[in-house]
């Protein structure tokens, strides 16, 4: 079984679904901390002067650094969902699909949540439906293992967790990963080495900005094609697997 590992992504971006796709099975750690700059509060869109801009879950932050993903609570003082549609319509709004994909997220954006992780993992997991991605997914709070590992043999113990075999890695771990441990419990290694192909955004007004949240093309290229281009090009990457 081949299995990757990630922190739980806002409306995730296409190269989070590329490393989905090409596992069997996708685990989402939500009983990590948060890390702070990361995606696991929020993602960016394109203004439509083609300027990229974050659109964010506020949470309270007393203590966070003590709490698990988990257990952070949403900032309801602030109207979030409010101000994400807002900057969606603003933006999108003559973006060739707009109708389309706003029905199908509009539900996130009206619907009460408590926790920063319920909605970011409803999220992925709508993302993952339309995009037709068969993984399957579970939780780091669903699996048996150390709770105090870290790092490393976190990652390694939750391999072991599931009985995977195969470990598909971001090419960002190459720098600190220890490969040692998992050779020793017969767990090979990969890396992503994941490219973004270019597509028309903005209806072409404005050059390409790679590492958006998926939602961006799929205003542009519609449900259809922006399966159709993930998938031939999730074909190549297989191969080389």
């Amino acid at each position: 079984m081949k299995v990757a590992i990630h922190q739980p992504h806002y409306f995730p971006w296409l190269g989070y679904l590329n490393k989905m796709a090409r596992s069997d099975l996708f685990i989402l750690m939500d009983e990590v901390q948060l890390t702070d700059g990361s995606n696991m509060y929020r993602n960016q869109l394109l203004t439509s002067s083609g300027i990229p801009k974050y659109i964010t879950i506020p949470f309270f932050k007393n203590d966070y650094k003590q709490k698990t993903y988990k257990e952070l609570e949403i900032n309801d003082s602030v109207e979030w969902q409010k101000n994400h549609a807002n900057f969606i319509k603003e933006n999108y709004k003559r973006s060739p699909f707009f109708d389309e994909i706003w029905e199908v997220i509009n539900p996130i954006l009206t619907k009460h949540y408590t926790h920063l992780s319920e909605v970011v993992i409803e999220s992925i997991y709508l993302i993952k439906q339309v995009y037709d991605i068969q993984t399957g997914i579970k939780l780091q709070s669903e699996l048996d293992y150390p709770r105090d590992s870290k790092k490393n043999q976190l990652v390694l113990d939750l391999c072991l967790a599931i009985d995977a075999d195969h470990y598909l890695s971001g090419n960002g771990a190459k720098k600190y990963m220890q490969i040692e441990p998992f050779t020793e419990n017969n767990i090979k290694v990969t890396y992503q080495n994941y490219s973004q192909s270019d597509y028309i955004q903005n209806n072409g007004k404005t050059p390409f900005v790679p590492g958006l949240s998926s939602l961006d093309q799929l205003f542009n290229l519609g449900i259809e094609k922006s399966k159709e281009t993930f998938h031939q090009q999730l074909l190549t990457f297989r191969n080389s697997d």
